[in-house]
C-alpha cells in the first residue's frame, strides 16, 4: 500500500479502522464504533510470518490492502504513526477477511 509505516513483527498485523461515522443500519440508525460489536478495518502492513515450534515458517492469513472484521474491543495496541491512528493486533484476533 502507499503508506510506509514499517513492518510488524511476529504474528502481528497493522490495521486502520474504517470510519463508520456516516454508516447507518438497515433500520436507519446511525452506527458508530462505540455501538458496534464488530468493526471493519483495512490491513496496512503485515509481518513476514513467524516460526512454528517445529521450525516451519507460518505465513499470516491476510495481505496488505485486505479488508477484515475485528471485534470492537479486540486486544492489541492502539498506536499513532505520523499523526494517523492504527491498531496493531495479532493475526488470530482477526474474525474474517472480506
Amino acid at each position: 500500500m502507499a503508506e510506509n509505516v514499517g513492518k510488524p513483527l511476529g504474528d502481528r498485523v497493522l490495521l486502520k479502522l474504517e470510519d463508520t461515522s456516516d454508516k447507518k443500519s438497515s433500520g436507519g440508525i446511525i452506527l458508530n464504533q462505540s455501538t458496534q460489536t464488530v468493526v471493519e478495518a483495512v490491513v496496512i502492513a503485515v509481518s513476514d510470518g513467524y516460526p512454528s515450534q517445529g521450525g516451519e515458517w507460518i505465513k499470516l492469513s491476510v495481505n496488505e490492502g485486505d479488508k477484515v472484521l475485528i471485534s470492537n474491543g479486540t486486544p492489541g495496541e492502539k498506536i499513532k504513526l505520523g499523526g494517523v491512528s492504527y491498531n496493531l493486533v495479532r493475526d488470530s484476533d482477526l474474525l474474517m477477511k472480506l
